[in-house]
């Protein structure tokens, strides 16, 4: 059933669609981990499985614990290992 004190008729699309459209925020989606969690600066994640690391001879494993910064691109994050810095995909990291 359609609510007729929310919706006009748009000439372009030849239909009724909603007053006031809900904000799309399809520039800056939030970063999350793989269970749909949002990160924040400075929150701390564990490695949810074993990766090995491209151009260097490091493995991280499993359970890792890693201090993150948030980048640009919300696939990736930034985390400190130790004194080293990497880039990991927030599909392998777990918020806790």
């Amino acid at each position: 059933m359609t609510d007729w004190e929310n919706v006009v008729w748009d000439e372009e699309i030849g239909d009724f669609v909603p007053k006031n459209p809900p904000a799309e925020n399809a520039e800056n989606p939030p970063t999350t981990d793989t269970n749909g969690k949002v990160f924040a600066d400075g929150d701390t994640a564990i490695l949810t499985r074993d990766l090995d690391v491209k151009g260097v001879s490091m493995k991280l494993k499993r359970g890792t614990k890693v201090k993150i910064r948030l980048g640009a691109d919300p696939k990736l994050v930034e985390c400190k290992i130790g004194k080293t810095g990497i880039f990991l995909k927030t599909e392998f990291l777990k918020k806790i």
